[in-house]
């Protein structure tokens, strides 16, 4: 019978309703509130009934959650046994080489993270290929487990296939709950939270985010981590601090010397460019050429 009808009718018959009737009465006249609310409006009645029996289904269907996930904290003992992995994407604007996606690696254990820029999403395994190998012959590491979502990009044929031939174990999540996958969640968006600001602190067009990621990695990889006790990720893989060029700002001016051998003696000297990141495979910067508008004589 329905609480309100069922406490009418005892009334009505003259019985003495229950405290937990009366208390479920003013639960759904209110709007169905919490019972420690209900306990500080009405704390005479609260007292005499049994909370044991002080449950409303209606709740239970319209305000039901999940239990919160707590983060562990833990990291792996030793490089590479664990690696997290994540896709972002697509970007509602391409970047200036055309990519819309980056998918990251993450070491468990020194928190090193390697991210590559993709034009789709099926390119993750020939990235991860492109990693893997470069764990066995940079730092002569064996990866043994690998773990992601259930994205496609990840449970197919061939990505299952090239896993097992190394001896990989696949950890997924579960359907819907990307909070098992903490840690990459936790680098994409640390890494975007650095790529926006950067790009937003010097009006850098959007375009630009991909070399704005790119960046923000490499600096996250060279910062110390309260996390880490005050190190950073590449002193924990490495053992040492990692050479670093001068810092400079993302998307400010540079003029760069102009070394080509048609420049006339009377042109300029310089040519004006925008700093766009560092590279990785040459101890120099990476800059973007602004076509500056021709001038009338």
């Amino acid at each position: 019978m329905d609480t309100a009808l069922s406490f009418v009718h005892k009334r009505s018959r003259g019985v003495e309703s229950s405290a937990e009737d009366l208390l479920l009465l003013h639960h759904r006249r209110m709007g169905h509130p919490s019972f420690s609310l209900l306990s500080r409006l009405y704390p005479s009645v609260f007292r005499k009934a049994t909370k044991e029996r002080l449950v409303c289904d209606a709740c239970e269907f319209g305000k039901h959650t999940r239990s919160s996930y707590v983060s562990s904290g833990s990291r792996s003992s030793c490089v590479f046994d664990l690696v997290h992995s994540d896709v972002w994407g697509p970007c509602p604007t391409t970047s200036v080489n055309g990519f819309r996606y980056f998918v990251t690696f993450i070491d468990c254990s020194s928190r090193v993270t390697w991210i590559y820029l993709m034009k789709n999403k099926s390119d993750v395994l020939f990235c991860f290929k492109d990693f893997h190998k470069g764990v066995q012959t940079q730092y002569k590491g064996v990866v043994k487990v690998l773990r992601s979502d259930n994205g496609t990009e990840y449970v197919n044929t061939a990505f299952r296939e090239y896993l097992s031939s190394q001896g990989i174990q696949h950890q997924t999540t579960c359907p819907y709950t990307p909070e098992q996958n903490g840690v990459a969640e936790r680098k994409n968006r640390h890494l975007l939270e650095v790529a926006r600001s950067m790009m937003i602190s010097m009006n850098v067009p959007k375009y630009l985010w991909g070399q704005a990621v790119l960046t923000a990695a490499m600096l996250i990889n060279r910062r110390i981590s309260r996390v880490l006790e005050w190190k950073s990720p590449f002193e924990l893989l490495k053992g040492e601090n990692c050479d670093l060029l001068p810092l400079k700002i993302f998307g400010c001016v540079c003029f760069v010397q102009d070394y080509r051998p048609k420049v006339g003696k009377l042109d300029p000297r310089a040519v004006k460019c925008i700093f766009v990141g560092y590279s990785g495979t040459q101890k120099g910067l990476s800059l973007i050429h602004i076509s500056e508008p021709t001038r009338r004589s």
